[in-house]
């Protein structure tokens, strides 16, 4: 049915576009003729001339004017009047007293009189904007007609107060201004006159006195006074909204003018309605509240009024005018309610009736077709949901029960947001207070006694909001419809919405109701444990949701927890053995992506669990944090463990490796225990690296022996650093020989495997620390060790053809043995004369100059030989 009311109303809408249409072509048409057809311009150098309009004359004069004409007849009107009334004004304040009371009223009223009588026959003569500047030189004047009478005292109106006066002159100035350019067909005085009745609420309020209740009442009053003229003048039919076109001067100015109209009203009715919520808001006392509900009232009935009544107006004022009403609505019964109330429940009677607002307007959301999903064909034979092209090109207004449902929904949404947003700071005390106590307690600390207390008033609010997003989702979720519910994003945004807000809503209840803090922690465990069995049962149901529900639980009762050692331990143990069980079941290979992502979360979450239960375990007992980290360091090893089981199982590769990291970051946060300690530290390397190397026995984990050998070289570092040990070689030689053994079995699975990668970095990590040393020892062993060992690779790289070994051993060699012949050297240098190395070297470069091309093809050969070897 209402997409039949919309085509009548797109049928209806169409008509009125085409007699507007037609209305603003016959305005095109009258202002063409009312507009001077010939314009003068400068035909040649000196010579004026006449050019038609749009001809090619007045292209070739609008090459040298950077003013167009009625741009500079604009600005001359303008600085005229504006002369004008200054000229008025300086006459009336300066000059006044030298004229009698006769010659002052005569003078006024006929330049007055003049002034107002010269718009039309300007017209009948085609001066438009003459005729509109000398209006608006008028009505200026009337406003210093006012002043003068009262400076004068005419009448007695000296006597009169000045805001009351003021207010009785510019309330006849608005309407006569109005008046005035309806009748002279003027656009000016039209949004003057409207702009001017801003002033007569305000004055008049001022002059009897009034409270911030009635300023608000006079601008609410002044909004519906707007909204009222430009309904008169806008809702009827096409033919007098012809005419009221006609009047302001085509379609462009009506159209301006009805714009500027419905945001001036709409701004002054929001300033009102802030006002009157504000005065409502800190009244103290009933008789205030009672006076407050008078803006409030009229406020309600304003935006009903607009929304229900004032189809014309677009949805999202409509709409807007209705959630004006619902604010104002909710503001008066909850000001009433503070009174009535007990104590600390004020924020209760603002969230009640906001939230049975929300929860009504989430129904008539859904009951109007607002919600609805488009069908797939409707009775024109395309889609019944797209929109109807109106007269303006886009779709037909919505039903006005659709902008009253969606703007009650919004600003009731808006309201008990606001009230939830001023009980946050005692629900987030509440939901930290046992962590707090457990900073204390696990701190080292002695915690004194604690209560844990919530006040009724804010988990109800609490409670109301979620009770609001549980229909609201309801009634998106029916509107949608079973086969579009999955699949929608605010049903979906509502329903996670309303789990989240539904935990703590739940879980503090018992708070509230003064129960011990164990029955909380059992209450807020088991409600996270039922989930869990839950979505193991119905893994794919409202998955999100209820993984929202879980996460929310378990963090809660994870948190708690922390303010008693034995329930850390409990419930960390409860949820790392459900975690696992989770995970395994979750993981199963017919499980869809998103059960599985699950899955490797739990797996991993059960492995930290154990982990934490592990150092809170160690902080029971009272032992130390390096003692602590192999119980944390036994949780990684068997989560190894339980990954490699779990990879033996087809379909549970990625809960394995989620498992297996964990494994890895308590290894890591074990061995961080121990880092200040050496002797742990060494032990925990060494069990490590053991583990490291059990790992890679598996046939995709070959590369955490890597990882294992190197664990245990640093461990072996360690010790050796406890004993004292300081000789590089000590350190070294464990790495050279792993290196040596990884470098052949490379050589062996990889035969293109060069020397350089195999054996490079095994033979300078020890032969290079070494040589270092030397020089720095005056004892004969190293360099005699370090020696042979060089001799040995020499001899090696040169029997297999190696270039590693052959070069490293022999570089290493030669500096040995000039280490070691160094001291003679020099000795013998010192008893020969200072002439005989002189000689020596000449004839040194005399014997391989001679031999110079036999000992450059002696080093090619060498070179290529080299080069040949791997």
């Amino acid at each position: 049915m209402w997409q039949v009311t919309g085509e009548l109303s797109a049928l209806d809408a169409r008509r009125q576009w085409l007699v507007q249409r037609h209305a603003a072509l016959l305005a095109a048409l009258r202002v063409r003729r009312d507009a001077p057809s010939e314009i003068p311009v400068a035909a040649s150098a000196g010579a004026p001339g006449i050019a038609p309009v749009g001809g090619s004359g007045a292209a070739v004069g609008a090459s040298g004017r950077e003013l167009s004409a009625p741009s500079a007849r604009t600005a001359l009107l303008i600085v005229g009047g504006v002369l004008v009334v200054v000229a008025a004004l300086v006459f009336t304040v300066v000059s006044w007293g030298r004229l009698g009371i006769g010659g002052r009223a005569a003078v006024l009223l006929a330049v007055t009189a003049c002034a107002l009588a010269l718009p039309r026959p300007l017209r009948r003569r085609q001066l438009a904007a003459t005729a509109e500047a000398s209006a608006a030189v008028g009505l200026a004047l009337v406003l210093l007609d006012g002043y003068a009478a009262r400076q004068a005292g005419l009448g007695g109106l000296d006597h009169v107060g000045t805001a009351g006066y003021w207010a009785v002159l510019t309330a006849l100035t608005a309407v006569g201004a109005a008046l005035y350019g309806w009748w002279q067909r003027l656009r000016l005085p039209l949004p003057v006159g409207f702009l001017m009745a801003r002033l007569p609420g305000l004055l008049g309020t001022a002059a009897l006195g009034g409270t911030t209740g009635d300023y608000a009442t006079a601008v609410i009053a002044t909004a519906a006074v707007d909204f009222a003229v430009l309904y008169a003048l806008t809702a009827r039919d096409a033919a007098g909204q012809a005419g009221f076109r006609e009047r302001v001067g085509g379609e462009r100015a009506a159209t301006g003018l009805v714009t500027v109209a419905r945001a001036v009203g709409g701004g002054w009715a929001s300033l009102g309605g802030v006002l009157a919520v504000g005065y409502a808001v800190v009244a103290p006392s009933p008789a205030e509240v009672l006076r407050a509900w008078v803006p409030l009232g009229l406020l309600m009935l304003l935006g009903t009024a607009l929304c229900r009544g004032f189809r014309t107006l677009p949805f999202a004022l409509r709409a807007g005018g209705e959630g004006v009403a619902v604010v104002a609505l909710i503001v008066a019964v909850g000001a009433g309610l503070r009174y009535v109330m007990p104590a600390g429940w004020a924020v209760v009677g603002y969230a009640a009736p906001a939230a049975l607002l929300a929860a009504w307007a989430a129904v008539s959301c859904a009951r109007s077709g607002r919600w609805a999903k488009p069908a797939t064909s409707g009775p024109t034979g395309g889609p019944a949901g797209e929109a109807t092209d109106g007269p303006t090109g886009g779709p037909f207004a919505p039903p006005s029960r659709a902008a009253a449902a969606v703007g009650e929904l919004v600003a009731a949404s808006i309201a008990l947001l606001l009230t939830s947003v001023v009980v946050v700071p005692e629900l987030a005390h509440a939901l930290i207070r046992p962590v707090v106590h457990g900073v204390v307690l696990w701190g080292g600390g002695h915690p004194p006694q604690w209560s844990w207390q919530l006040a009724t008033a804010p988990l109800v609010v609490l409670c109301l909001s979620a009770a609001v997003l549980t229909v609201t989702a309801a009634q998106r979720a029916r509107a949608v419809g079973d086969a579009d519910r999955q699949s929608d994003r605010l049903a979906n945004a509502l329903r996670n919405a309303q789990a989240l807000a539904a935990v703590p809503a739940v879980l503090l209840l018992p708070v509230a109701l003064g129960l011990p803090y164990a029955w909380v922690l059992a209450a807020a465990a088991l409600a996270s444990v039922a989930v869990a069995v839950d979505v193991v049962r119905r893994p794919e149901a409202a998955l999100l949701s209820r993984l929202l529900v879980l996460a929310a639980t378990g963090a809660l009762a994870l948190l708690w927890s922390s303010a008693d050692r034995t329930a850390v331990l409990t419930v960390w143990g409860t949820f790392a053995a459900s975690a696992a069980v989770l995970a395994h079941v979750l993981s199963a290979p017919t499980s869809p992506p998103a059960v599985r992502t699950t899955a490797r979360v739990a797996g991993a979450f059960a492995v930290l669990a154990l982990g934490v239960e592990a150092v809170a375990s160690g902080a029971t007992a009272g032992l130390p944090g390096h003692v602590t980290a192999f119980a944390v360091l036994a949780v990684a090893v068997a989560a190894a463990g339980a990954a490699a089981a779990w990879h033996r199982i087809p379909g549970r590769g990625q809960v394995s490796t989620a498992v297996e990291g964990a494994g890895y970051a308590l290894a890591a946060i074990a061995l961080a225990l121990t880092a200040l300690h050496p002797d742990a530290l060494s032990l925990a390397l060494a069990v490590t690296g053991v583990a490291g190397l059990a790992v890679a026995l598996r046939p995709d984990r070959r590369r955490a022996a890597l990882v294992g050998t190197g664990l245990l070289i640093a461990s072996s570092w360690v010790r050796l650093a406890l004993a004292g040990v300081s000789a590089p070689e000590a350190y070294t030689l464990p790495i050279t020989a792993a290196a040596l053994v990884i470098g052949h079995r490379r050589r062996t699975s990889a035969p293109g495997t060069g020397s350089w990668p195999a054996y490079g970095a095994g033979l300078g990590a020890t032969m290079l620390p070494g040589l270092a040393a030397m020089w720095s020892d005056e004892n004969w062993v190293r360099p005699l060790l370090l020696g042979a060992a060089a001799l040995l690779a020499t001899v090696v790289g040169v029997r297999t053809r190696l270039q590693a070994p052959l070069i490293v051993g022999g570089g290493v060699l030669v500096l040995v043995g000039l280490h070691e012949l160094a001291p003679t050297v020099v000795q013998v240098f010192g008893l020969l004369p200072r002439w005989v190395p002189v000689a020596a070297a000449g004839l040194l470069l005399l014997l391989l100059g001679a031999t110079y091309e036999k000992r450059i093809d002696e080093a090619r050969r060498l070179r290529d030989t080299v080069r040949s070897m791997t």
